[in-house]
């Protein structure tokens, strides 16, 4: 199964939320029966940081966007972070919810301060993700939709 990770990573603050995120997710799902079925797509990993460079931006912009459509229809699931109101993560989520693909989205706060368009997009909604219960949660989930799909052949619901 995997798991598409939407979020912003342009700054040293976002690259340490995605460490300890993932840090924290990693060994939530070392405990789960079905976690070593859990694989994170991190789009970071398979593609480059070109916000920072105009011209290489605009050259390389449609082979990212390529890349990553491309991973969203290979995954079972998204979690789309929603702080720093960055439009990427916007576009991802609306992206996977069009083609059925469950959305979660996570925050460091709260996620009723995300878009409308957003929230009524997603599956699920998990305030305060870094607190170890909420890791928990969302790791349960992923074992759930991972069951359901293992077990029954289908995804559990629709958009």
């Amino acid at each position: 199964m995997h798991i598409y990770f939407a979020h912003p990573c342009f700054n040293e603050s976002q690259e340490n939320f995605k460490r300890e995120f993932l840090g924290k997710l990693r060994t939530a799902l070392r405990q789960s029966e079905y976690g070593k079925a859990v694989g994170i797509v991190d789009p970071f990993e398979d593609t480059p940081n070109i916000e920072g460079n105009r011209e290489t931006k605009l050259k390389l912009s449609r082979t990212v966007k390529e890349t990553c459509l491309r991973m969203l229809e290979n995954c079972d699931v998204v979690v789309a972070l929603v702080d720093d109101s960055d439009t990427g993560v916007a576009f991802e989520a609306g992206y996977a919810h069009a083609i059925d693909v469950p959305v979660i989205l996570i925050s460091k706060g709260n996620c009723d301060e995300a878009n409308a368009m957003l929230i009524g997009a997603a599956r699920e909604r998990i305030d305060n993700i870094l607190q170890e219960e909420q890791i928990g949660k969302l790791a349960r989930m992923f074992e759930w939709y991972y069951i359901s799909k293992e077990r029954y052949g289908h995804e559990p619901g629709k958009n």
